[in-house]
């Protein structure tokens, strides 16, 4: 433990030291990696699907503000939908109007939730995005995962149908078009269970994380994989997809290891040296309980000075000087004393 608090206060100081850099290095993997998901999964639109567009883009929300991030990734993927079909380009761009103004109202602050979450979607583990929705701030955050989660949804939907939307603007027109866009989009119900996991994950983490028991941040993370374990598992076979509860399994329990790092990187306690507090004003009778935070003093260091050869060899000839002298003054001090012995002898002749 005493390891890892150390570890933790190197990079903590480092981050600190530079925040800017950093900061801007992670916008441009979260970036890039949103933008490559896109033009992997769609990759309709030849001038947009290279990987230059993606990393000019990437660049651009480096150092800017969190929030165009969101915006260039829906203007990216109405741009490959209108080259697949305008009447889905239509019908996607009014499901992103509205969350837009979900976002706009509950969560502008939570825009990295917004792109991470289809990333870590792909990679089968957006069970953390709840989790840390509620344990960071409000549970409303969670609406900007939710938003990621169904923005994920359509482009796998239409990557699985793309055929299907080609022939029918071909063929039926713009009713069927607009007939298998709700079809394949609206009415997907595990889109909805996942949503659904999502909010109640999110309450659930806000409420148990403030509650005044030991390790209270910690049973949080725990409950909020569980609930999401116990509801997506629950639809996935309602649903019938009994093959995908291993994949659901094997995300939650990544997830939990996952969430159990940033519990532990952010609000690592020591509860062994609990203060408990109580005083009182005119008005009210105060308990407070103080749980100190984990910490690592930093080590004592010694300096020790090291002296080059060239102060060595001074050194030297100072003794050397000084044993010379001193050998001098000896000598005259015998001289003196035996002509001081001679004129004595002098004097009683």
């Amino acid at each position: 433990m005493v390891r890892f608090l150390k570890m933790r206060e190197r990079i903590f100081h480092f981050v600190g030291r530079h925040e800017i850099y950093v900061m801007a290095a992670v916008r441009f993997v979260i970036a890039f990696a949103a933008f490559s998901l896109i033009n992997s999964t769609t990759g309709y639109m030849n001038v947009l699907s290279d990987y230059p567009i993606a990393l000019i883009f990437a660049l651009l929300c480096s150092f800017l503000p969190a929030g165009l991030m969101v915006f260039l990734g829906a203007v990216l993927i109405l741009l490959q939908f209108y080259a697949l079909s305008p009447i889905l380009c239509l019908i996607t761009a009014m499901i992103f109007i509205i969350l837009f103004c979900l976002y706009l109202r509950f969560s502008d602050r939570k825009a990295l939730y917004a792109v991470l979450t289809p990333v870590l979607s792909a990679f089968g583990i957006p069970y953390v995005m709840p989790v840390a929705s509620g344990f960071f701030g409000e549970p409303y955050a969670v609406i900007s995962a939710v938003c990621g989660e169904v923005a994920f949804f359509i482009l796998k939907h239409v990557n699985a149908s793309s055929a299907l939307f080609t022939s029918s603007d071909e063929t039926g027109g713009t009713s069927a078009t607009i007939t298998l866009a709700v079809t394949e989009i609206l009415t997907d119900q595990e889109m909805y269970i996942y949503l659904a996991a999502f909010v109640i994950a999110a309450v659930a983490v806000y409420c148990v994380r403030r509650l005044p028991v030991d390790y209270a941040h910690i049973a949080s993370a725990a409950v909020g994989i569980a609930l999401q374990l116990i509801i997506i598992g629950g639809g996935e076979i309602f649903l019938g997809n009994i093959q995908a509860l291993i994949r659901v399994l094997i995300g939650c329990v990544v997830s939990l290891a996952i969430s159990f790092g940033i519990v532990l990187m952010t609000r690592s306690l020591d509860y062994s040296r609990v203060e408990r507090v109580q005083f009182e004003d005119d008005d009210y009778y105060y308990y407070v309980k103080a749980v100190p935070k984990a910490s690592v003093k930093p080590a004592d260091r010694q300096v020790k000075h090291i002296h080059s050869k060239h102060s060595r060899s001074r050194k030297n000839q100072k003794g050397r000087r000084t044993r010379t002298d001193a050998g001098q003054r000896q000598q005259e001090e015998t001289l003196e004393e035996q002509v001081m012995r001679e004129f004595g002898e002098r004097d009683s002749s």
